[in-house]
């Protein structure tokens, strides 16, 4: 399969429908760089189940409840500070912007693709094997916090799932789809805590309470 041009630079692309064709030129490659969600979940729960087995026994078993939220809520930082500084910097040209496009500009130019809703191998595999070996593999902190941050990255990406293929019912979830539906398509400068919007009111990226039409370059129009 040919490789498709990308649609968008920066914010201008044109929101589409159903699911975004290979843009690596070649299909099995593609497989690669965007996977289905039960692969993420195949790939990550035994990572969790590892971590917590290796983890009886060290501690008691509050401060092992300790650790892991700690994992947890350090997850929720790299899943703010990931979103508002790796995947929407946007570079204008050459193979920065194309890595951009892959990683992250498919999934606004085509938001209802599941396999693009899911963050990328090329992310999630160094992003949790390198905080668990920086903090548990060099003996700084108990393995249980690579639980926990595991646990955090793994929740994040079925909730994004879930925040754009499902119709929530719960006040709560209702008003999270809300809020990242707007990064999607008023103002994808802001709201970049999708499971964790609290990191976006600390921050000053908060899209909670933004008019329905905003000026900006930042600006996505349905």
């Amino acid at each position: 399969m040919t490789s498709a041009t990308p649609a968008r630079v920066g914010s201008k692309g044109a929101v589409r429908r159903g699911n975004a064709p290979s843009v690596v030129g070649w299909r099995w490659l593609d497989n690669l760089l965007h996977i289905h969600p039960v692969t993420t979940v195949a790939m990550f729960t035994p990572v969790i189940a590892v971590c917590v087995w290796l983890s009886s026994g060290q501690a008691g078993g509050w401060a092992l409840a300790g650790w892991a939220a700690a994992g947890y809520l350090t997850w929720t930082l790299s899943e703010y500070w990931g979103h508002r500084i790796v995947l929407h910097y946007e570079p204008e040209q050459g193979f920065g912007a194309r890595l951009h496009y892959i990683l992250h500009g498919i999934h606004h130019d085509y938001p209802q693709d599941a396999r693009r809703s899911i963050l990328s191998p090329l992310l999630s595999i160094p992003m949790v094997g390198g905080t668990i070996y920086l903090t548990s593999g060099l003996g700084s902190l108990p393995l249980i916090f690579g639980a926990g941050y595991t646990f955090g990255y793994l929740t994040y990406d079925l909730f994004h799932l879930y925040l754009h293929h499902a119709t929530p019912k719960n006040r709560l979830m209702r008003h999270l789809r809300s809020l990242h539906m707007r990064h999607h398509f008023r103002d994808d400068t802001r709201g970049f805590g999708i499971s964790a919007p609290y990191w976006d009111e600390l921050f000053g990226t908060s899209i909670a309470r933004q008019p329905k039409t905003t000026a900006g370059s930042g600006n996505r129009t349905a």
